[in-house]
């Protein structure tokens, strides 16, 4: 794979994240972020949790989408394009061993945009290959595809 990528190099993620997480009883942690915000979590309802607060794989496949979501906006605004509306939809399959690594995840994505379909295509495909870390991640462990629909404006 090429090291290269034709990003802005302000867009690229290189710092080091710190975070720290504290237990707050029963199954139930918070994440203190850099910012001072902070997310709380707790284990699956089947583990112990309440289901009351998102369990870490919640957040996972979450931030798994906001980042796709993100690199799209933005190579999307580098062609003066800012859609009406986007959605993506996830589908996730673990391994049946353990760890229960991700072994399929599929992208759905939905754009409400006057788009050029090849130029959509291209801008998914360099997202989830090496703009959006966390689909990278996924992709060192599994299979990471995507498909696409545009709806006119």
């Amino acid at each position: 794979m090429e090291t290269e990528i034709p990003w802005d190099r302000s867009r690229m993620e290189f710092k080091p994240v710190d975070m720290t997480v504290s237990h707050d009883g029963r199954m139930r942690f918070s994440a203190v972020l850099p910012s001072g915000e902070s997310i709380r979590m707790e284990a699956h309802r089947h583990l112990g949790g309440g289901g009351q607060t998102p369990n870490p794989i919640d957040y996972l496949i979450a931030s798994l989408g906001g980042c796709v979501g993100i690199k799209i906006l933005l190579a999307l605004s580098d062609h003066g394009v800012v859609p009406d509306g986007m959605t993506i939809a996830i589908h996730a399959t673990r391994r049946e061993a353990m760890p229960a690594l991700f072994d399929r995840v599929h992208l759905t994505i939905t754009l409400q945009a006057d788009l050029d379909d090849d130029l959509i295509a291209g801008i998914i495909d360099q997202t989830i290959t090496r703009f959006c870390p966390i689909a990278a991640m996924f992709a060192e462990v599994g299979e990471v595809t995507a498909e696409h629909r545009v709806v006119g404006r």
